[in-house]
């Protein structure tokens, strides 16, 4: 795993603990402020375990938001690698090329990205923009490769399209997007340029991706988008999910594909559930309920002896009173 990679997730992991821990530290400060002068009545035995409970909670707290950091630090990143090539030409092992593919690192979208061309700024590059040439996506499909736990959700795919050309020919190259669920659009390829020629099928192009991390288990759409060297914008686009599939897209990436350790072989079984977070926030939930409840018992642990004190100011004859059993 390169060392940008580690660096990110610790920084964003710390920054993420030390954010937890403040507030549950200012929420307890703030309780104990608020019930100072009714512990300092209580009885030491008494004192000394609802402290002791405090500091129980507490420290389970803490721990929970070290538990759950590491894990929202990795959703903040995302890693994939693809490769490609003419479907037609035998010559290259696409499995193999991908192998040799470094690795896409990159934060995971937190809004929509535009990725269409600026059609200004192609201009003024010098971008033709022929206008007697139509493009289409003739077909377009994905293959599912890989899922090593066997639960349907698989990390690798592959995607195959047809661009046709009304007129002519025309170089072009492919952008590859994935959505999960309606989440922003995350790039995870752009292809090399490669020619067109008319509706020729021989031109079929395919495209190869590894999730590596970062993409959680759910169904997915794929968009590809076509640009063409001599048209300013985007030329072609199609969307693949499961309108047009006729099926769901599921995938998960590698580190949530990895297959279970088998028991014989003495060690634990790994497993990743496909559900979200809401089971940490409610556990932080209940833990803040218990440090209220633990509070509020500190002070009606024992209210006579307050009570007896504010008296005994009035009424300063009061002291000399045994006090009531």
């Amino acid at each position: 795993m390169p060392w940008a990679r580690w660096r990110t997730i610790v920084i964003t992991g710390t920054t993420i603990t030390i954010i937890g821990i403040t507030i549950i530290a200012t929420m307890v400060t703030t309780i104990i402020a608020g019930t100072a002068t009714a512990m300092a009545a209580t009885a030491s035995i008494t004192a000394s375990g609802n402290t002791m409970k405090l500091l129980a909670i507490l420290v389970m707290a803490l721990t929970l938001i070290g538990i759950q950091a590491p894990a929202a630090a990795e959703q903040a990143l995302q890693s994939s690698r693809s490769a490609g090539k003419l479907k037609s030409d035998l010559s290259v092992d696409l499995s193999a090329r991908l192998e040799r593919q470094d690795p896409l690192l990159r934060a995971k979208p937190a809004t929509g990205e535009d990725y269409l061309s600026s059609g200004l700024a192609q201009r003024n590059a010098g971008v033709a923009n022929r206008h007697d040439q139509l493009f289409e996506i003739y077909q377009a499909d994905i293959e599912l490769l890989a899922d090593l736990d066997d639960d349907g959700y698989y990390h690798s795919f592959n995607v195959v399209f047809d661009v046709d050309v009304d007129y002519d020919e025309a170089t072009v190259y492919a952008k590859i997007f994935v959505s999960r669920e309606g989440e922003p659009w995350s790039q995870v390829f752009t292809t090399d340029l490669f020619q067109i020629y008319g509706d020729e099928v021989a031109d079929t192009y395919e495209v190869e991706t590894e999730l590596l991390d970062g993409y959680a288990p759910g169904y997915y759409s794929v968009l590809i988008e076509i640009y063409s060297l001599d048209h300013a914008y985007m030329v072609a686009s199609e969307l693949l999910d499961h309108h047009y599939l006729g099926w769901d897209i599921l995938f998960e990436d590698f580190y949530w594909d990895e297959p279970p350790v088998a028991a014989q072989s003495g060690l634990s079984v790994k497993y990743h559930s496909h559900g979200g977070g809401s089971m940490a926030a409610l556990v932080l939930f209940f833990l803040s309920v218990q440090v209220v409840i633990a509070a509020r018992g500190a002070i009606a642990s024992n209210p006579p002896v307050k009570k007896r004190k504010l008296e005994e100011e009035r009424l300063p004859w009061l002291a000399v009173l045994p006090p009531a059993r």
